[in-house]
């Protein structure tokens, strides 16, 4: 008897006609995906900031368009600018009907001042202490297994990147 994973299993069932030569597919448990890697961004997050960056990119184009239109004279560029308008003012308001508008803001800004996000690095003291606080769970209803062992690798991670956090010990 063959274990599939719970969404392949859902269509199986859903499509199983019975037969007695047919192997029965057996729906267990799946391994939980392990937590997301947070040095990673999810595509959602990159679309925002590909929709903040490429504001700018249309007002600076529609401001090129609209210097061509009026010394030129030529009524496409004037059409090209007010494209580039429209785009960013679509851009503009859908990250704020969102509400991501202000946190892009503020990331630019911490850009700009040279800081670095806080979760970024933590360091070795508060991984280890992440771990600690997941070890304390073992064995409760809700400890996931897979949650520590990302976490061990992204301390041997930090250790190979970060030598002297451990003092010279190897």
């Amino acid at each position: 008897m063959q274990v599939m994973p719970a969404a392949i299993c859902a269509d199986k069932r859903r499509n199983y006609v019975s037969r007695a030569s047919d192997n029965p597919v057996a729906c267990g448990p799946e391994k939980p995906m392990p937590s997301r890697d947070p040095r990673f961004n999810t595509p959602a997050e990159m679309w925002v900031r590909f929709v903040f960056a490429s504001r700018y990119v249309f007002f600076f184009a529609s401001l090129v368009f609209s210097a061509f239109a009026v010394s030129e004279g030529s009524g496409h560029d004037a059409f090209k600018a007010l494209v580039c308008l429209a785009a960013m003012l679509a851009g503009h308001q859908w990250l704020k009907k969102r509400g991501k508008l202000p946190e892009c803001h503020r990331a630019l800004e911490a850009m700009f001042r040279g800081e670095v996000r806080p979760d970024a690095d933590g360091g070795l003291e508060s991984l280890l202490q992440r771990r600690a606080a997941l070890e304390e769970k073992r064995g409760q209803p809700g400890f996931d297994p897979w949650a520590v062992q990302a976490l061990r690798r992204e301390i041997s991670d930090y250790v190979r990147e970060h030598p002297e956090s451990t003092g010279g010990l190897r």
